[in-house]
């Protein structure tokens, strides 16, 4: 369970939903960055975890059952919860308790970008410079309103980055703003970049663009809220298995929302079915 947050009040209200059919959780709180992954590797093989948090949680605990037999259940106590839309939870935490005690295990892919694991996605360019933003917004805005207030700020000085992408040995060369490496569905909590990906089809799906102005990007945030940013011009997409992408810069980068070192190449993998998940 997330140390900070959300997920803290919940405690008292889910052991007495699980209690209340039978289940005796034992918690965990973590105490940083990183401390939920080392949780999850010192537990015997055959117990199963949730992750009581948010994206962040669960990247940790997701990157630490990968390869592994090991089940893992989510329950959504975050400001993106991105990872439950995928599953097909949805964010309402009464349905995840249900789907935690009712559902099936399902095995799902996960990935890893330059040794990295991630579960939901990889954002290079503007996306990752949103996330990074995110930390700096005011609490009061909320979890969709820093993401706003993120996008608001970029806008100003935003810049396009030369990059050379290979999708499973084919090169595309594009001057874009961002290009979105997606096994789920959404980023930031509203943004739906990859509606139609899938998390157990071995592929990723990759968004990008050509090279935009101000203007265009204004009409482009709306497309990507609707899930139709695909459908846009001066937008492309594919799937593929590996994804290279080389840079003539370094550029911010995230996975599933947390921010990688600078660099200019990025070399990124399915693991098909590493996961093995709770799902409705």
């Amino acid at each position: 369970m997330a140390g900070k947050g959300r997920a803290g009040g919940l405690r008292a209200s889910v052991s007495r939903f699980l209690e209340g059919r039978g289940l005796r959780p034992v918690w965990h709180v973590t105490e940083g960055p990183g401390h939920a992954g080392s949780i999850v590797r010192g537990l015997p093989g055959e117990v199963s975890v949730i992750a009581v948090g948010g994206d962040g949680t669960v990247h940790e605990v997701a990157a630490a059952c990968a390869g592994t037999r090991r089940v893992m259940g989510v329950l959504p106590a975050g400001s993106g919860n991105d990872y439950v839309k995928a599953l097909g939870i949805g964010t309402n935490l009464r349905r995840a308790l249900e789907v935690l005690v009712a559902g099936r295990v399902r095995g799902v892919d996960a990935a890893e970008v330059n040794g990295i694991p991630f579960n939901n996605g990889l954002g290079i360019g503007f996306d990752a410079e949103v996330a990074a933003g995110v930390a700096e917004a005011p609490a009061y805005l909320g979890g969709t309103g820093r993401y706003l207030w993120s996008v608001g700020r970029l806008l100003k000085d935003f810049r396009c980055h030369q990059v050379r992408l290979v999708l499973d040995g084919d090169a595309v060369e594009s001057r874009t703003i961002l290009v979105a490496v997606a096994l789920g569905t959404t980023y930031g909590s509203i943004f739906r970049l990859t509606p139609e990906a899938v998390l157990d089809d071995g592929l990723f799906d990759v968004i990008w663009s050509e090279e935009v102005n101000r203007t265009e990007v204004l009409r482009l945030i709306p497309a990507a809220l609707r899930g139709t940013l695909a459908k846009r011009r001066k937008v492309h997409t594919a799937r593929a298995r590996e994804v290279v992408l080389d840079l003539a810069e370094e550029v911010p980068a995230h996975v599933d929302g947390e921010m990688l070192a600078p660099t200019r190449h990025f070399r990124a993998r399915v693991l098909p079915g590493a996961l093995r998940v709770v799902v409705p």
